[in-house]
């Protein structure tokens, strides 16, 4: 087996197609991915124009020109708006990915790498097709799309894992636009819906140079101290730049009268539903990064998992890259909105017919009314359907579709493709969620899933409840403050006499928004939370603790120890242990977090271990294990209850 990290990057086409009237001859090498031709959709006045070379594919559709190489990973080297650069000298569009081998490596076909040009009325897709390999053994299909007289690219993505092949695990893909840092000085990425604003204020990065001259201090993080930058933060990382993919559908750099944005309405295919943060764009030692990212794993969203035997298919896409001109970066975002629909392109991809792609008579709406007894409706809802029977946070192999709840308990989730999903519903303030399977989707047809009756779980009466169910840390101390590094820097000053919370006297800025098994090398004490009880326990009680984490997360960077890792918890001495596997824990609260994988742990025990008074629970991080263990713990909500 390959190292599990091991960084897979698109070699160049060993075998590369003879266009033939502007179809590559040798598409059908593939075989098992034939080219599909676009509908033609009637006369349109305005056309691309194709110059093919040796080593490069130029396309110019009025406003823009883009030029794909056919030697170097079919890379973008070149992206002119209205004849305006935007790549800079050494400039790139790259498609990367980091995939790894699992299992014994089987026999893989014979490369047939290839590439096609195809052309609409409207429209050139330029198609480049890989042969599996041993880190990547999948057939795997990329696509460039302009379309006549429209200011911006199209991307797009298709894997195929055929079941004769081995296995795989691919943490990440994603495309990233490297750009002209004399051009692009600024960013625009919504605040989070947690949280203080601070962005629109931060918009200005610091320079290239300002990050070479700033000491490093964590990966892609560096110290901006005495450099006169004009970032008014003192410390400048990629991962303050997050989002949480829900309602997140454009982000963009501009500067010096030109704007680059990533337009995302079609998220069905992205991996971890709408809870999912991830990585939008960042400035770098050497340019300015734009990032299209449908996979990844950063904080607690699952890798894309395929076995040896397991025939699978998705298509990521296609999104859309706009590209503008323009002073003002409202404006500019405004426009960039009018795209931020998924019906915005709806006619164009459905004659574009990628393959794996569903089109609009085949989708369908989905509906339905939930309803909480003793509740007008369930406030702050959001209906999820994905991956069937699986935690709706963990979906990577199918797609996802959410929406919120009306206040009439409503819901609506259109353009669904067919398919068997889960139904989830959640909300702030609940201890758990409505959750329905098998819930069959048919091509075309609307599915009334009629009223659903939720009823949260209850397991007596409560004792105590430390903080909110809500999948978030950030009522506790510092938890709005969570986009900044290294927030560890103020534990000791916030808690010198360590976490000792205790019920009916202490707030919920007494809980720290993490926990951490060490401060700059140094373990910490076990928290505590200290109670007593208004009522003796009845005899042959039994009590309920429920905790659940906002993350479980890596306190560095490093790839995760294949070693289980534990939260253990002392009740009056009883001991309760939580335990987790190594992929359980990413680096969520390392990136910048007060979210990341949601976990709930339901533990019942002997309501007689309780006193009447001086009763407390002792939370510990990876007790008797291992020095290399290091994890961090952001918790959700603590509650106590007695039957």
């Amino acid at each position: 087996m390959i190292a599990r990290r091991d960084f897979h990057r698109l070699g160049a086409a060993s075998a590369v197609g003879a266009l033939s009237g502007g179809i590559g001859g040798a598409a059908s090498a593939l075989g098992a991915v034939p080219p599909r031709a676009g509908a033609d959709p009637g006369p349109h006045a305005a056309s691309c124009e194709v110059v093919e070379t040796e080593t490069e594919i130029v396309v110019d559709n009025g406003p823009v020109r883009i030029t794909v190489s056919k030697t170097s990973a079919s890379r973008l080297t070149s992206l002119r708006l209205h004849g305006q650069e935007l790549l800079g000298a050494g400039g790139r569009g790259n498609y990367d990915m980091n995939n790894a081998q699992e299992g014994d490596a089987l026999p893989l076909p014979p490369a047939a790498n290839s590439y096609e040009i195809r052309r609409g009325t409207d429209f050139v897709d330029i198609v480049f097709r890989y042969s599996p390999t041993n880190g990547g053994p999948f057939w795997l299909e990329r696509h460039h799309v302009i379309r006549a007289g429209e200011p911006g690219i199209h991307l797009a993505t298709v894997f195929r894992h055929p079941p004769e092949l081995h296995g795989f695990r691919s943490d990440q893909h994603r495309y990233v636009f490297y750009l002209d840092p004399e051009l692009f000085t600024r960013v625009d990425v919504e605040d989070d819906p947690i949280g203080a604003a601070w962005r629109a204020g931060a918009a200005q990065m610091p320079t290239p140079a300002e990050l070479t001259a700033a000491p490093m201090i964590m990966d892609a993080t560096h110290d901006l101290a005495g450099l006169g930058s004009a970032y008014p933060r003192r410390y400048y990382t990629k991962y303050d730049w997050a989002t949480y993919v829900k309602d997140h559908v454009v982000h963009g750099l501009y500067g010096n009268g030109y704007g680059i944005w990533a337009v995302q309405p079609n998220r069905e295919a992205f991996n971890g539903g709408p809870v999912r943060q991830d990585l939008t764009l960042h400035q770098t030692t050497s340019r300015p990064v734009l990032l299209v990212e449908p996979q990844a794993t950063h904080y607690g969203s699952p890798p894309v998992r395929v076995a040896a035997g397991q025939a699978w298919e998705k298509t990521y896409g296609p999104y859309f890259v706009y590209l503008c001109q323009g002073d003002d970066p409202a404006q500019m975002r405004v426009e960039a909105l009018r795209y931020a629909r998924f019906d915005a392109h709806r006619e164009f991809y459905d004659r574009l017919a990628l393959p794996g792609w569903t089109p609009t008579p085949d989708r369908s709406t989905v509906t339905g009314r939930i309803r909480v007894p003793g509740e007008p409706y369930p406030r702050g809802a959001v209906a999820v359907l994905s991956d069937n029977r699986l935690d709706f946070q963990r979906t990577a192999l199918g797609y996802a579709y959410w929406a919120d709840v009306n206040p009439g308990g409503g819901f609506r989730l259109d353009d669904v493709r067919p398919g068997t999903y889960r139904l989830t519903v959640y909300r702030p303030g609940s201890w758990d969620e409505f959750v329905r399977d098998d819930v069959v989707v048919s091509g075309g047809d609307p599915v009334d899933l009629g009223g659903l009756h939720w009823r949260p779980v209850r397991n007596g009466r409560t004792v105590f409840q430390l903080g909110t169910p809500d999948r978030t840390c950030a009522e506790f101390r510092r938890g709005t403050e969570f986009r900044q590094w290294g927030t560890s820097r103020f534990f000791a000053a916030d808690f010198p006499d360590g976490v000792v919370y205790t019920v009916g006297r202490s707030g919920d800025d007494d809980w720290n928004y993490l926990q951490f098994q060490r401060v700059d090398g140094q373990p910490v004490a076990p928290w505590r939370i200290r109670f007593d009880l208004d009522r003796p326990v009845r005899p042959r009680a039994t009590a309920t603790l429920t905790i659940a984490l906002a993350a479980w997360a890596m306190d560095t960077a490093r790839d995760v120890p294949p070693l289980p890792s534990n939260l253990t918890i002392g009740v009056n001495g009883t001991r309760l242990v939580w335990t987790f596997e190594p992929d359980d824990a990413r680096g969520a609260t390392y990136r910048s977090a007060c979210a990341g994988r949601h976990y709930r742990r339901v533990f019942r025990f002997d309501a007689g271990v309780l006193r009447r008074t001086g009763n407390e629970i002792v939370l510990a991080i990876n007790e008797d294990t291992p020095p290399e263990l290091g994890n961090e713990a952001a918790y959700d909500a603590i509650r106590l209850e007695i039957d």
